[in-house]
Order: structure tokens, then sequence, then C-alpha cells
């Protein structure tokens, strides 16, 4: 049941379905990302993830490609490659990012983030260094 919550939950991401995917989230969801990145941190119940989202969105577009999902016990992990590109620069980057699903009554309720490089994300908001330029 738990791995099917995740995979309902990609399909209703990839399709814009955004009531869909909140039928799935418990009310008092958390989602962690890392603290890094300007989207970064705690943020709880429907209203925190939605927060998060527009915070992501004022600096990112991004594709998510090949989900893999993992059922471990009581958890599930998914697994995607996915591109994101700065809407200031327009630099991409391209890492594999770990999600970590736990569940309540039924729903999910926590995700923890892990992207593989961060700062490669990062990198992707400031322009290129210019050669022989001081950065």
């Amino acid at each position: 049941m738990s791995v099917a919550l995740v995979e309902r939950l990609a399909r209703c991401f990839w399709v814009g379905d955004r009531e869909g995917a909140e039928e799935l989230l418990h009310p008092q969801v958390r989602i962690e990302q890392p603290a890094s990145l300007p989207h970064g941190g705690w943020h709880e119940g429907r209203d925190g993830m939605a927060e998060m989202g527009a915070a992501f969105a004022r600096h990112w577009d991004r594709t998510i490609a090949d989900p893999r999902v993992f059922g471990c016990g009581e958890r599930v992990v998914q697994v995607t490659t996915q591109t994101w590109t700065a809407k200031a620069t327009g630099r991409s980057a391209t890492v594999d990012v770990v999600e970590l699903f736990s569940f309540a009554d039924g729903r999910i309720a926590e995700i923890r983030v892990f992207q593989q490089d961060t700062h490669a994300l990062l990198e992707t908001l400031h322009p290129p260094a210019t050669p022989g330029g001081s950065g």
C-alpha cells in the first residue's frame, strides 16, 4: 500500500493534479529539504508544502525522470533523476534525488529529501565565472 501511495503521488505531480496529491498527504505532513537550499528546512502541513513549492519555483524549473520506488519495511524510498534549470541564468544541473517517505493513518506523513549535489544546484543560480575574471 505505501509503495502504491508514493507511486500515485508521483503520478499526481507528473500530471499537475495538485488536489489529487493533497488527498494522499496527511494533514500534518512534514517535508524536509536541505537547509542550504533557498526552499530548505522543515515545512509542515499542506500549506507549508505549498510555500516550499512556491519558494522553489521562484528559482528553478525542474524535470523529473526515471522514478524508482522501493518498499523498505514501514518506509518507502523513491529515487529520481532531476534536472534543475535556474530561471535567472538558464544554467542547469542534473542530480539524483532520494526521498524517504513515512506514513500515518494511511497517508504520507513525512518526506525527507536528499539531493545528490546541492552545491551543483546552487551554482546554477550564479552566472558562470568568466575566464581570467574575478568570478
